[in-house]
């Protein structure tokens, strides 16, 4: 505590200024989230409290939404199966592109931090034309190289790979395919900018104590860009749960992702009650999966204290 001793002391009262200056930043941070939230609470947190409100009405059939509070909409759709296949789906289907996203934009990211050099522009440009392009133009080329007689087919069967055309195009596999493209740059980024925050005089230091390069790499850079990792992961796992185009695109009714499903609900058969209730989970598997990962990062890497 500073007492008023301590004030009239000569060397305090430069900790006392510094302490006022932090204060004053502080709060000029804080001042800086204003544009930010005037957008997030009119335009995202009041139409999610709308959409926690009405998950708690039930839908009268052939009727409307009729308003209550009742867990009915929860519990039916925590215990029936056909929606455990629905979120199954749609979780397999994001963790498993965003780690295919991960394996393929590590080793672009590393190369674009380390090596690239002049290229390093025109590889960015790379990575950000494809999230200028509409996301409807790059899934008709995407119909066009997946097709039965597509590129990716033609080349299969000029190769001798396959005897006949590999089913692609409105599968699970092309829908994988348009995502990992959709959404590669969300790893990609976040990658780098780890990546580029690595001192390289802690990489001169472990391949002076005899460390090779393989084993710097393993033991040192990739711990070290951990967070960029856990935050690629994040993104594209949130991203591709709540993705509507692809799977209604690319995908197949045979294989139902969550999103389309909550159209479906809400608008093919009009129970806006159980499609808020849905879109209510969803959010809530969102903010889970989002929170865990921070919370093995930071028991894993204890270093990555910053993220």
């Amino acid at each position: 505590m500073v007492t008023p001793a301590a004030l009239a002391q000569g060397p305090s009262k430069p900790g006392l200024l510094s302490r006022w200056l932090f204060l004053q930043q502080q709060r000029f941070a804080w001042f800086l989230l204003i544009p930010v939230l005037t957008i997030l609470i009119p335009l995202f947190l009041f139409p999610l409290a709308v959409l926690l409100r009405n998950s708690f009405n039930w839908d009268e059939p052939g009727a409307m939404m009729v308003e209550d509070f009742t867990f009915a909409n929860y519990a039916r759709i925590l215990t029936d199966t056909y929606y455990a296949s629905l979120f199954g789906n749609s979780i397999l289907v994001a963790v498993g592109v965003a780690l295919l996203t991960l394996v393929i934009g590590y080793p672009f990211a590393y190369f674009l931090v380390k090596w690239a050099g002049k290229r390093r522009n025109l590889l960015l440009w790379i990575i950000y034309t494809p999230l200028i392009v509409s996301v409807i133009t790059r899934v008709f080329g995407w119909m066009i190289i997946t097709a039965d007689s597509g590129l990716i087919n033609n080349l299969l069967l000029a190769t001798g790979v396959t005897d006949g055309p590999i089913h692609i195009l409105f599968d699970v596999s092309g829908m994988v395919i348009g995502m990992v493209h959709r959404y590669l740059p969300l790893m990609i980024l976040p990658l780098a900018n780890s990546i580029a925050k690595i001192d390289t005089r802690i990489l001169l230091a472990s391949t002076s104590l005899g460390a090779g390069s393989l084993a710097t790499f393993l033991r040192v850079v990739i711990p070290l860009s951990l967070p960029g990792i856990i935050a690629g992961l994040q993104l594209v796992i949130a991203v591709v749960l709540s993705d509507f185009v692809l799977p209604i695109l690319l995908g197949t009714p045979r294989f139902r992702m969550l999103a389309p499903a909550i159209y479906d609900e809400a608008i093919a058969n009009v129970r806006w009650a159980n499609s808020a209730t849905m879109a209510i989970l969803m959010v809530a598997v969102v903010v889970l999966i989002l929170l865990s990962m921070n919370l093995v990062l930071r028991r894993t890497a204890p270093w990555a204290k910053s993220f």
